[in-house]
């Protein structure tokens, strides 16, 4: 039997098994209502990646053209005084937790170097939170001091000092609640990822220690300690879009071959090994999902809101009494588990409004400066469609005049609706104030940087100058079917100027070949990608992006 056979056999196994689990699961996941007294209602709400936005915003997911305005912190704190006062009369425990990458990606949450988002989450009176990889973004140091200054505590169970090898004694690694008798503990993770998203000077003397290989003996620790529940705050999500049933039963033809274990498990591989966790809250892709998804095998639970404080998760658990047992749970919003913070929906709280309003004006002072103006919406999308990404790596180019530009699919944080183009918006998209770098990159490890992103489930980069298109059945590193730079195809035998920021040149987001490549082929550019792309607006005032076919899979 082939490998090729003996994969389609386990994939045929695996999709009855998912299906006969998935039925007996659902009957644990039905809304449970027992004989009074005897099942305990446990609210919680939950978020992640807010990224800074607790300002008013507008939802351009919704409508890029006439987005509905999103009323941000303020309309949170609306919802989440309603559901505290609803529950007080029963005495219903309401819980508040956060997944990370709390303040980097606006001017308010900048400004103050994430303090004043500190506050606010004060303000909600959160009872625990983890920190992400953009928690990092202003070193280790600024990290420290957002977690001392917290009036909730910081869980980061994986977060070790180099020189002690103890945890860092400024964060957690899990909390104990007791909520109406029944005990809880709550444990916290960042990715382990991180030391490959961050630069190497703001997590210097750290070690993150992957989840995967950590957590079942924290589960057992604290379940032998006493706790009836184990709730996970985990700053790493469920695969990005992707429809849940298929991811499990590639999961478990991982499993199969013996090579889900690795460094960087996601959600769902989690709740799939470990056992003894009831819910996983997730975050870190920035993909909500309405259901929760729960392990068919292990019955975990894993909740995961979308980013950038546009949605607000709310599930009540029933937990049964006697046997302190997580026996179901209840949504409470037309499409599931998440409120999408629209102010026609949720009007915005006047105090909470009247605290946010001027720090926004403060910290946005000057940036309603127009730009330039675009025809059409500029979306982030994939590297296959996202004219966001098409645009900054055109601005790249041309601000370097290089041959050749790359920006990684997660650097471009905003979208752009029709119409005027400003500062501010500017600052949304390109939030991080790297610096731009011209690099001498050889042809052959230019051709080994485009494979590696299309390698696995790689997302691809933005390119500009040259064309790529892509086979993804064919095996790794073996996926280019074509690759060509300016008009003509990619030399291996000659070295080629290529714009980038200095965070991909370091070698973070998958370019590690880049981190062989000696100083002096890096060149500094002198300016921010940021200024990059307002300049490059500037001199083009009214953009009329559209796909090119830059970056395309090969048709079937």
């Amino acid at each position: 039997m082939t490998a090729r056979h003996l994969l389609t056999w386990l994939m045929r196994l695996a999709r009855i098994a998912v299906i006969l689990l998935s039925a007996a699961s659902r009957v644990h996941a039905a809304p449970a209502r027992q004989a009074e007294g005897r099942t305990l209602a446990l609210d919680v709400l939950f978020t992640s990646d807010m990224h800074g936005h607790i300002d008013r915003g507008a939802a351009t997911f919704l409508n890029p053209e006439f987005p509905p305005p999103l009323g941000g912190g303020a309309s949170a704190a609306t919802y989440i005084a309603r559901v505290r006062a609803e529950a007080a009369p029963e005495k219903r425990p309401v819980l508040l937790f956060d997944c990370g990458d709390i303040f980097q990606g606006t001017p308010l949450g900048a400004h103050t170097q994430g303090a004043t988002i500190i506050e606010w989450m004060g303000h909600m009176r959160y009872d625990a939170a983890t920190f992400g990889n953009h928690d990092f973004d202003l070193g280790r140091d600024n990290a420290e001091r957002l977690a001392r200054m917290a009036a909730f505590p910081v869980l980061i169970a994986n977060l070790y000092d180099r020189a002690t090898g103890e945890r860092v004694p400024w964060a957690k690694d899990h909390i104990a609640i007791e909520a109406d008798g029944v005990r809880i503990a709550v444990l916290g993770y960042i990715t382990e990822s991180t030391v490959y998203m961050a630069f190497e000077k703001n997590i210097a003397g750290l070690e993150f220690r992957p989840v995967g290989q950590q957590i079942q003996a924290d589960v057992d620790r604290v379940r032998a300690e006493g706790a009836d529940l184990v709730f996970v705050l985990l700053h790493h999500g469920l695969p990005y879009r992707f429809d849940m049933e298929t991811e499990y039963l590639r999961m478990l033809a991982r499993e199969a071959a013996d090579s889900l274990q690795h460094p960087g498990m996601d959600a769902m591989e989690l709740a799939h090994v470990v056992r003894g966790v009831d819910i996983i809250f997730s975050g870190h892709t920035h993909q909500g999902y309405d259901r929760p998804w729960q392990d068919p095998r292990t019955h975990t639970l894993v909740a995961e809101p979308y980013a950038n404080g546009s949605s607000l998760g709310h599930l009540t658990l029933d937990i049964d009494r006697p046997t302190r047992s997580l026996t179901g749970y209840r949504t409470h919003f037309d499409r599931g588990a998440l409120l999408t913070l629209l102010e026609d929906e949720v009007w915005p709280d006047t105090t909470e409004a009247a605290w946010i309003a001027p720090r926004v004006a403060e910290a946005e002072q000057g940036l309603e400066v127009e730009v330039g103006r675009t025809r059409g919406p500029l979306l982030r999308g994939s590297a296959d469609d996202g004219l966001m990404g098409f645009v900054m790596a055109d601005a790249y180019r041309e601000a370097l005049d290089a041959e050749f530009a790359i920006q990684n699919t997660g650097g471009v944080r905003a979208d752009l609706s029709p119409g005027v183009i400003t500062e501010r918006d500017l600052l949304a998209v390109s939030p991080f104030g790297n610096q731009m770098v011209l690099a001498n990159v050889p042809g052959a490890m230019l051709r080994g940087l485009i494979e590696d992103r299309l390698a696995g489930r790689g997302g691809g980069l933005f390119i500009s100058g040259g064309r790529v298109r892509y086979d993804p059945s064919r095996p790794d590193h073996e996926r280019l079917v074509e690759f060509t730079v300016g008009e003509a195809p990619i030399d291996t035998t000659r070295t080629y100027r290529v714009a980038m920021t200095d965070y991909l040149a370091e070698g973070n987001s998958g370019l590690s070949r880049l981190r062989s490549l000696p100083p002096e082929a890096f060149l500094p550019a002198g300016m921010t990608d940021r200024q990059a792309l307002s300049n490059y607006i500037r001199r083009h005032p009214l953009l009329e992006a559209k796909n090119d076919g830059r970056w395309s899979r090969v048709a079937r």
